[in-house]
């Protein structure tokens, strides 16, 4: 099981320090020792860094208790809790250091600060994949810090608005930078349908870069859908993912 930095949900609410220099991130979670459970890097052992917030609270999501609560941590109080959880020499050794949410890219001023400093305290920079629904910009400064982009534009099942998370000029940008993938979540045939119409044929991204996920906040769920997007992932000659994280766990936060 993960160690826990900052659990979830916790039973206070903690306020900022009144220094003004001191920057902050609204933290939901925090924890370690753990695997990256989707995506590109299924399986790599992995810290998650669960920030407060969203710009979509789609119908699916299997965060939506977590990344609603949260607390302010300076970059002084996360390094110091970092260091209590020998999580510097983790990252240092391979463990990448997942940023998510919600919408991470909402506290992203803070985020670059955050990396600035990490590399001048620790001295070299983790390997960094961060999640993004793609309807921020990121900014320039930003990009270098993250290695893997875990782009998931969200379909019309996840109940958003279209005008809301479908910005195919950001969709385009985000294709252009290295390492950028984008994980759809698949709940039904259709899904495909969609996928062709609004990312493909207007070629805002290309075939090589999707990965389809099967929609399931627990193992029931997952082996209901599972066989439908591994033979449509087989069919259209694109990545598939699991959940591993829902496999082994079932619906569990803090892993």
């Amino acid at each position: 099981m993960s160690l826990q930095i900052i659990p979830a949900n916790p039973k206070f609410s903690k306020k900022r320090n009144s220094a003004q220099f001191l920057r902050y991130l609204n933290v939901s979670e925090f924890f370690c020792d753990t695997i990256q459970g989707e995506g590109i890097h299924t399986g790599q052992p992995a810290a998650f860094l669960r920030l407060q917030g969203c710009t979509l609270n789609c119908s699916y999501c299997d965060s939506t208790s977590v990344w609603q609560h949260g607390n302010p941590y300076s970059i002084q109080e996360l390094f110091g809790l970092m260091d209590q959880a020998d999580l510097p020499r983790k990252l240092f050794n391979g463990q990448h250091l997942v940023v998510t949410g919600g919408s991470p890219l909402m506290q992203q001023e803070a985020l670059i600060q955050f990396f600035e400093e990490f590399m001048h305290v620790y001295d070299f920079t983790p390997f960094v994949e961060i999640e993004n629904e793609c309807v921020i910009t990121p900014w320039s400064t930003l990009i270098p810090y993250i290695y893997t982009w875990n782009n998931s534009p969200k379909l019309s099942t996840s109940e958003v608005k279209k005008e809301k998370r479908y910005i195919p000029a950001l969709i385009k940008e985000m294709e252009g930078i290295p390492n950028s993938w984008f994980k759809f979540v698949i709940t039904c045939e259709e899904d495909w349908k969609e996928i062709e119409e609004d990312f493909l044929k207007p070629k805002l991204i290309s075939r090589k870069q999707i990965i389809l996920m099967p929609e399931g906040i627990t193992r029931q769920d997952l082996k209901q859908n599972r066989d439908m997007v591994v033979n449509m992932a087989i069919r259209e000659n694109v990545r598939y993912t699991s959940r591993e994280h829902i496999v082994i766990w079932d619906k569990a936060i803090g892993v």
